[in-house]
């Protein structure tokens, strides 16, 4: 599973991470296909200066490979 259908997975939600998720979908140049920690933490610190953004993107990063080593 690739970190972008995780997050969108909290889409509905009226929590910081379903308004993660919600810039995510906008953001026409994230990377997808990405599961690899250091390049998605890499761009979000390169393309997001927002710091209640990025504080869920750690969140979101942290709970994703929580996610995959219990899969």
């Amino acid at each position: 599973m690739t970190f972008y259908d995780f997050v969108i997975g909290f889409e509905a939600d009226d929590t910081p991470l379903g308004q993660l998720a919600h810039n995510i979908r906008r953001d026409k140049f994230f990377p997808k296909q990405a599961t690899c920690y250091k390049e998605l933490h890499s761009y979000f610190y390169s393309n997001y200066m927002d710091h209640e953004v990025l504080a869920s993107a750690n969140r979101a990063l942290s709970l994703y490979r929580t996610n995959l080593n219990l899969a």
